[in-house]
């Protein structure tokens, strides 16, 4: 479980949100936290071994604050202002440089704008890390507190990109004796095409893949089901039908409530988007609740992940 926890902070009100929500997570689990705030270097102090002296007052009356929150609640809390000229490479190279197992943070920061999917340094935290990142929107329906995520949401594809956030969503929730809630979605079909003379020109049985489709949900459901190993577990096998995967995932979420979604960041294509895979882009930007996004095991190389830990090492 984790034992170390990165929490990263700007002095936006989403980033405070996601902080408590971090400092409470750390509570539960007796897990060490480490409080951050990077600051943008601009391009005139690129060189310098040290931001200005206005720029490290304003990082520590940032970071201040979550150190006397972290008195009050008795945690084992450090607070480490960083610099970098990118404010996401700097994130996660703290959360590597300190041994973090997981990265906390908003969705989005100090501009105050959502982009069309999440904030730029949310996303490329997301995409850069290799441990878990759970992202908090600013305008969600958890607040931290000690009962904190007491019904856990994992949906599943049967993917083995998808198995590491399964059986994390499962420690999980044996850990704070939480329900599980496991759910699969059959993803939606294409509309038959009808021909010139009222024939369908698909190449598949539309009714027969469907009842495929829906016999296989029933066997990944049950299959995680028996897996699991948290005693407390709900199953549910939803049809997407004409809407997105990721909709039905945020309204199951909503009625069901659901306190933390944890999900891979791609499943069953098995392809690394620009950002995050479909379904879990769409998921993470509009949840009402945190998420917690799991890479598959072991990580695949990625280009920008190196040249940040090469462009770190050299300084």
């Amino acid at each position: 479980m984790f034992r170390k926890i990165l929490i990263a902070v700007d002095g936006s009100s989403c980033s405070e949100r996601a902080g408590r929500v971090g400092l409470a997570f750390a509570k539960k689990l007796g897990a060490t936290a480490v409080v951050t705030h990077v600051l943008k270097v601009p391009p005139a102090y690129w060189g310098l071994s040290a931001p200005s002296e206005t720029m490290q007052r304003h990082a520590r009356a940032i970071l201040e604050p979550w150190e006397e929150l972290g008195r009050q609640m008795q945690l084992d809390l450090r607070t480490e202002p960083m610099h970098d000229d990118d404010i996401a490479e700097g994130i996660v190279y703290l959360a590597n440089r300190s041994q973090c197992d997981l990265i906390v943070m908003g969705t989005h920061g100090r501009e105050g704008v959502s982009r069309m999917l999440l904030g730029s340094v949310a996303e490329r935290v997301s995409r850069l890390a290799k441990i878990p990142v759970m992202l908090v929107r600013g305008d969600g329906q958890v607040e931290p507190s000690t009962g904190l995520f007491q019904r856990i949401l994992a949906p599943i594809d049967g993917s083995e990109a998808g198995r590491p956030a399964f059986e994390l969503a499962d420690r999980l929730a044996e850990e704070l004796e939480a329900e599980l809630q496991i759910l699969h979605v059959i993803p939606p079909l294409p509309a038959p095409v009808v021909g010139p003379y009222g024939t369908s020109m698909n190449a598949f049985n539309w009714e027969n893949t469907l009842r495929a489709m829906e016999e296989e949900g029933v066997a990944l459901v049950e299959n995680a089901r028996k897996l699991a190993r948290t005693p407390k577990v709900k199953m549910a096998l939803l049809k997407a039908q004409t809407r997105r995967e990721a909709e039905v995932i945020v309204d199951f979420a909503r009625d069901n409530q659901s306190d933390l979604i944890v999900m891979g960041t791609h499943g069953r294509t098995g392809l690394e988007r620009l950002l995050l895979g479909s379904v879990a882009e769409g998921v993470s930007h509009h949840a009402p609740v945190p998420v917690l996004l799991v890479r598959p095991v072991p990580a695949a190389p990625n280009v920008d992940q190196a040249v940040a830990e090469e462009a770190h090492a050299g300084r």
